[in-house]
């Protein structure tokens, strides 16, 4: 594990292979070691370098406190940082869930930096009952079915801490609008699962992108389609395509 800095921003990110990188952004409540627990490496490694961080308030990154510091923008900077520390100019982005949103802000605010880009079940289909989640967790709000089972889950993560997840949250993680994401000209897959409530969502986006593709998963959900192995071929054979090792 090493660590590089954002302004004032600590965060930790793992390092694996060599060739062309790639940057894998987890999802919200989860770190960078959801990848390899959920196995994406074999499909991802052979000849290409993975730079795995983990976001801003998860894993063993910084946690602060103040919702003001997870804006989208500076979550996209935290990618732009980490190129920049291991002094690549530009690296193709695979993102998950949050990690998605974070991958197409990235993309939309520095398209000379992302080569091929990924995003899998994108967050950000509801801005308003996200920021009422995080203020459920943040015991602001009257908790709900859905903010608790976003509790139980972000429970299992490393050195989870409640009031910087909430916060996160509390951005809403709204997705780029589509003219500012129209700005990346480079080729994009955008999946979803069929039983995902952000398949509609994910299915804009994918318009949004002069490159980009749409792949619906049959009967998947949010959760199972990070984990089926539908999805770890397609990616695979995707960036193959477009951004061979």
């Amino acid at each position: 594990m090493a660590a590089f800095r954002n302004g004032s921003i600590r965060l930790n990110y793992r390092s694996f292979g060599a060739g062309r990188p790639l940057v894998l952004i987890h999802g919200w409540g989860a770190s960078g070691d959801q990848w390899e627990e959920t196995g994406w490496f074999p499909a991802l490694s052979p000849g290409r370098h993975l730079l795995i961080p983990d976001c801003r308030g998860h894993g063993l990154s910084a946690k602060p406190h103040d919702p003001d510091l997870y804006a989208m923008a500076s979550l996209a900077s935290d990618i732009i940082a980490l190129l920049d520390e291991v002094g690549e100019p530009q690296a193709d982005l695979f993102g998950y869930s949050m990690g998605a949103a974070v991958a197409l802000w990235t993309a939309a605010l520095a398209p000379d930096r992302v080569g091929a880009l990924v995003a899998g079940g994108v967050a950000g289909a509801d801005e308003a009952e996200t920021r009422a989640m995080g203020a459920a967790l943040l015991g602001e709000a009257e908790a709900t079915l859905r903010s608790e089972e976003y509790r139980q889950y972000a429970a299992s993560g490393i050195d989870t801490d409640f009031v910087a997840l909430g916060a996160c949250l509390q951005t809403g993680l709204p997705t780029p609008p589509c003219e500012e994401l129209a700005v990346f000209g480079g080729e994009a897959l955008l999946a979803s699962g069929e039983l995902d409530r952000r398949r509609e969502h994910t299915t804009r986006l994918a318009g949004c992108l002069p490159g980009g593709r749409f792949l619906l998963f049959e009967g998947d959900d949010h959760m199972g389609l990070f984990a089926d192995a539908r999805f770890k071929e397609a990616v695979r054979a995707f960036l193959n395509e477009v951004s061979p090792c």
